[in-house]
């Protein structure tokens, strides 16, 4: 299981995969490819710090930047709701493994971005 700032690592990402309006270049995926099977392969620490590194690649790094910075904005009000409402303090929040779920196929995918694209409203939830 990712830690939070995982999660937002790794969410982050595959907005900027949804956002993206051109092909990935050949090489990008291929990396992107290999980060999947690093995840596969329980590397999961090792994964993600290639995958900020990926993300600093023209085509994927205003759009990672600015999903990075809307997420850790939307985890800290989540966090100070929680103190706000005391009596809602222990419900259960949305599960978080569910993005590495959806993040295997999509990473290990022969075009990434298209493949994001399809599991949009999973990413990007609708109340952000």
């Amino acid at each position: 299981m990712l830690d939070p700032l995982q999660t937002v690592t790794l969410r982050a990402f595959l907005t900027a995969l949804v956002e993206l309006d051109s092909p990935l270049p050949t090489a990008l995926q291929h990396e992107i490819n290999k980060v999947g099977e690093m995840l596969a392969n329980a590397q999961k620490d090792d994964a993600l710090d290639r995958l900020i590194e990926l993300a600093e690649n023209d085509c994927l790094n205003e759009s990672y930047w600015n999903a990075r910075m809307n997420i850790q904005t939307q985890y800290k009000s989540q966090e100070l709701d929680k103190y706000d409402k005391p009596g809602e303090q222990n419900q259960p929040t949305k599960p978080v493994e569910h993005i590495e779920n959806i993040a295997l196929p999509i990473l290990q995918a022969a075009d990434s971005s298209a493949e994001a694209k399809k599991h949009k409203s999973e990413i990007i939830p609708k109340d952000s």
